[in-house]
């Protein structure tokens, strides 16, 4: 009888290893090709930073780039209207300077925000390269 299950057992557990062996392939090749478009994904975003990275050098030194002109666009508007709040205020002038619609008061203090956040991390940066001699 044991002869009988070991006859009939044998093709089984051969099919049954079989199967695994095949589902842990197709598993790992499925992690394969995870990795290899993680990897692409990388290289595309290195590259596209790489590619701003030119563009903002290239910039740099010319009074009227592209980049300030659009942060000019958005930021000079702001200013003023800033600066008319600020003298209604201090002055009472009887101007009434109206607020911000709903996205825009949020988006400004965004700008406003990410301008020191730029300008004090370059002032950083700056004072660090300058510190280790170049």
């Amino acid at each position: 009888m044991s002869a009988l299950l070991a006859l009939l057992a044998g093709p089984l557990l051969k099919a049954l290893v079989g199967l695994m062996e095949r589902r842990l392939s197709a598993k790992e090749r499925e992690g394969e090709l995870a990795a290899e478009l993680a990897v692409e994904e990388i290289r595309a975003e290195m590259q596209a930073r790489a590619e701003a990275r030119k563009v903002l050098i290239a910039e740099q030194g010319h009074l009227l780039s592209a980049g300030r002109i659009g942060r000019l666009l958005f930021v000079l508007p702001l200013g003023v209207w800033w600066a008319a709040v600020i003298a209604d205020s201090i002055f009472r002038f009887s101007w009434n300077v109206a607020a911000l619609p709903a996205p825009l008061d949020e988006w400004a203090g965004g700008i406003v925000l990410s301008l020191f956040l730029v300008d004090g991390a370059q002032g950083v940066a700056r004072s660090l390269r300058g510190g280790r001699g170049g």
